[in-house]
């Protein structure tokens, strides 16, 4: 079996679901509060396993309760942490998310922690048996050597790119599937639309897969010398935390199943479009089968 390898972001997630944004200096009542992993590496990972691809976790984290209820949840969803190295004296990166049910937004409060940007923490050699080592532009340092040492060894790069991080131009070179969203590329480019800053990015990285997530209006993305679009699927969105993250695991799902790329797109829209129908993040995550029934249920109407 194929084999996803990620490092990046790993988060604690606290997310509060509230009728409307609370008011400030004024006291809330939640309709619900859940704890929960996080981070779009993290949750990528948790995507391919939950679909039966092999996934692995490999990095730091902090050696504390924090830490162990990341531990904990990733051996839940299957997701492998074998080589997982855990770092006395750290605190772990935190968030606290609220959820507006009238709105479906959220706003995020983070703490980043300080488990070290540290090469050494790494275990490069399971990257030897790997079919994709997925990053997503935390602990740059650490991602950059591990992206030159895939490459070494035949293993595809991808990279969720989603914020525009310090000297985040340095991995892009290495980057094999690369899916910014759009403000990533607009941002990186300085480009006016979308088609103009997906063309940039073609013709500066030339990357095997390219495509630009545009959220609830779909997304390009690059077929050989076009450039193509497309749709997402149309639900009632609950929660919309997450949604990037699913994306990306399920397109890796549905590239090293063999889908052409306008299939992994449909699939991953679709993947992530069914998480958005419920709170949370991980319970809320399809199988692969429900996908394809959902995709083939969605186009009959």
């Amino acid at each position: 079996m194929k084999k996803i390898v990620g490092l990046g972001a790993c988060v604690l997630d606290t997310l509060i679901e509230c009728e409307a944004y609370p008011i400030e200096d004024k006291k809330s009542s939640a309709n619900l509060i859940v704890r929960t992993g996080g981070g779009p590496v993290a949750n990528a990972l948790v995507v391919a396993s939950k679909m039966g691809q092999k996934s692995e976790f490999v990095g730091a984290l902090s050696d504390d309760v924090d830490g162990d209820f990341l531990v904990s949840e990733f051996k839940r969803y299957g997701v492998d942490t074998n080589n997982v190295k855990r770092i006395n004296n750290t605190n772990a990166f935190v968030s606290y998310i609220v959820l507006s049910k009238e709105t479906a937004s959220r706003t995020c409060v983070f703490n980043r922690g300080n488990v070290p940007d540290d090469f050494e923490n790494i275990n490069i050699s399971t990257l030897d048996n790997a079919d994709v080592l997925h990053l997503d532009g935390n602990y740059l340092n650490s991602a950059i050597k591990s992206a030159e040492y895939a490459k070494s060894k035949g293993v595809m790069v991808s990279l969720d790119a989603g914020g525009l991080y310090k000297d985040i131009e340095n991995l892009l070179p290495y980057v094999d599937i690369l899916i910014p969203s759009e403000e990533f590329a607009l941002g990186i480019t300085k480009a006016k639309t979308a088609d103009e800053a997906i063309r940039i990015l073609q013709e500066k990285y030339s990357p095997k897969v390219l495509v630009v997530t545009q959220g609830a209006n779909g997304g390009l993305f690059v077929a050989g010398e076009k450039i193509c679009k497309y749709d997402s699927f149309k639900v009632k969105c609950v929660d919309s935390n997450g949604a990037g993250d699913t994306f990306h695991g399920a397109f890796l799902v549905a590239y090293l199943n063999g889908f052409s790329i306008e299939k992994c797109c449909e699939f991953a829209s679709a993947t992530s479009a069914i998480k958005c129908t419920k709170v949370g993040m991980r319970d809320a995550l399809p199988t692969y089968n429900e996908v394809l029934g959902f995709i083939k249920t969605y186009n009959k109407r």
